[in-house]
């Protein structure tokens, strides 16, 4: 990362890809708790929460970072997310596959990891795994279901976070940064937008079909 402070601009932007997640997650906690029950619809919740959490987190650290004129540090804030986030996601899969068990969903590969700390191999393969596992269950869910535009939405969040992933592991100018939190909004925009279709769409199919 080079030596170029934070700006509040792009400090301020890091928080849209998580309020994007939060609107996704509500829909989906809610469709989990109306087909599933509670239990499976608080483990839901609880693990969205937990993902959003974290990515307010590193959000709420790069924004201390702008208004202290400093350039983006790692600290506590900004690390706890990958301990949030894989178990977030881990609640959030697991919901999902109960919510799907119907028939067997398939299982996403997880994209390459490199250059990260020892300590955080962990995290991150079960938060890439049950992150793009959950995509690729909701995906199949929407497909199923013949929501079409949902399916292809996840599909959408699932490309560009990938691509966002590929992008971090490269140069960390302040225009690359740009670029990145862009591509990581409209994924998380995505979901959300995607979310709202699964959950509206089967409420309306579970009325018809009463």
């Amino acid at each position: 990362m080079e030596d170029t402070p934070i700006t509040l601009g792009m400090a301020l932007m890091d928080f849209i890809p998580n309020l994007g997640y939060l609107v996704g997650a509500y829909f989906l906690v809610r469709l989990i708790l109306r087909e599933r029950g509670q239990r499976c619809g608080r483990m839901a919740m609880l693990g969205a929460l937990l993902v959003f959490l974290g990515g307010t987190l590193k959000a709420t650290s790069k924004l201390l970072d702008a208004l202290n004129n400093r350039p983006y540090t790692v600290n506590v804030l900004s690390e706890a997310q990958f301990v949030m986030l894989a178990i977030g996601f881990l609640g959030t899969v697991t919901a999902l596959i109960l919510l799907a068990r119907e028939r067997r969903p398939s299982t996403p590969l997880s994209a390459a990891l490199l250059f990260i700390a020892p300590w955080k191999i962990p995290f991150l393969l079960v938060m890439t795994l049950c992150q793009f596992g959950a995509l690729g269950l909701l995906t199949y869910l929407s497909f199923r279901r013949k929501i079409i535009l949902s399916g292809a939405l996840f599909i959408t969040s699932a490309v560009l976070t990938l691509l966002m992933a590929g992008m971090a592991s490269g140069s960390q100018v302040l225009g690359m940064q740009w670029i990145e939190q862009s591509i990581n909004s409209l994924a998380q925009i995505s979901f959300a937008i995607a979310a709202f279709k699964l959950d509206r769409t089967s409420q309306q199919q579970k009325a018809i079909a009463c």
